[in-house]
């Protein structure tokens, strides 16, 4: 029987309405609803997760998938990192959690060696082609969100949006 296997998509915390401030009462809202997604799909048997490192809702998605790992030996995290040199320009905080992060990982899949435009979607189709089971993304009206919603369709995984703009902190 094959593993049963996620993709997470997340987007850059520019997207976010909070920015990249995590105290914001809406990124805790944004942190509880990826949490209860992931606990909810581990409980529906989903074991492997192919994250996509980005330093918002990827990163954030990671570390708790990471967290899991600890107590649960059958789940592996897979961080899928859109090129070599992403965390370069990254705040020192934001760049050590993310090699904190892949050290944790069970497996770091590099799309890319180069920088370019279309980095972050090949990324995310490299993801969600080896996920053969379920989509988890965030995002709003962005247009990565909505290739990828019908990318995942057309490959007949199950899609589920996060929508950054409806979440709300209850707390």
């Amino acid at each position: 029987m094959k593993a049963k296997s996620c993709a997470i998509l997340g987007c850059n915390p520019i997207a976010f309405p909070w920015g990249y401030d995590e105290e914001d009462e809406r990124c805790a809202a944004l942190k509880l609803a990826l949490l209860n997604r992931i606990t909810t799909l581990r409980s529906e048997s989903m074991t492997v997760y192919y994250v996509v490192l980005d330093s918002g809702a990827g990163l954030y998605s990671a570390e708790m998938i990471a967290d899991l790992c600890e107590n649960d030996p059958a789940i592996r995290l897979i961080c899928v990192v859109p090129y070599e040199t992403q965390a370069t320009k990254w705040t020192p905080e934001l760049r050590d959690r993310y090699f904190n992060v892949q050290a944790r990982c069970s497996d770091v899949l590099i799309v890319s060696r180069e920088e370019d435009q279309a980095r972050e979607l090949r990324a995310m189709l490299e993801a969600i082609n080896r996920a053969a089971t379920v989509v988890l993304a965030t995002g709003e009206d962005d247009l990565y969100v909505l290739v990828v919603q019908q990318y995942a369709k057309q490959l007949k995984r199950d899609v589920i949006i996060l929508d950054t703009k409806k979440l709300q902190f209850h707390g």
